[in-house]
């Protein structure tokens, strides 16, 4: 019988004020890779992207890697996914460019729980919307970027 099982982790840590680290890994039963992706705040913009190929089911596989470097000064704004398809999963690994993409998703979560631990702190009180007025207003871009988030920030 035919087994297949697929898992993918996604996490993030503040680096430093203006740096994101997010981290994120596929495991399956052919595939097996991790992406790190730098991001410069508030701006959004990929600083530094790298990856490994722990488990792949070709020799081209492993040189996906050599693409990765396409997505760095990549904005997170509309068209981000399109374009990281393009530049990382068509001449490199579609996979690498999925795994990406659920990366860059994730940043909405994150930056709404790093503002409320920061402004939690000056006000125990504080509401989550208003936190997520503030991330808002911090980065206006990303309401635009992802549909699942945008009715959410749009309040």
């Amino acid at each position: 019988m035919l087994k297949f099982c697929r898992t993918k982790f996604v996490g993030f840590e503040r680096e430093s004020d203006d740096i994101l680290k997010i981290y994120g890994t596929l495991d399956d039963t052919l595939y097996s890779m991790q992406i790190e992706i730098k991001l410069q705040l508030p701006e959004l913009v990929i600083q530094s992207l790298t990856g490994k190929m722990r488990r792949f089911t070709t020799p081209f596989c492993e040189e996906a890697t050599n693409f990765l470097t396409k997505g760095e000064g990549l904005k997170i704004e509309p068209g981000f996914q399109s374009k990281v398809k393009r530049l990382i999963g068509r001449p490199g690994c579609r996979h690498f460019a999925n795994l990406i993409n659920e990366c860059c998703e994730s940043i909405i979560p994150a930056l709404i729980c790093m503002k409320y631990k920061e402004l939690h702190e000056e006000n125990p009180e504080i509401s989550i919307a208003e936190v997520i007025k503030e991330v808002k207003e911090t980065y206006p871009q990303i309401a635009s970027f992802c549909p699942t988030y945008s009715n959410l920030l749009e309040k």
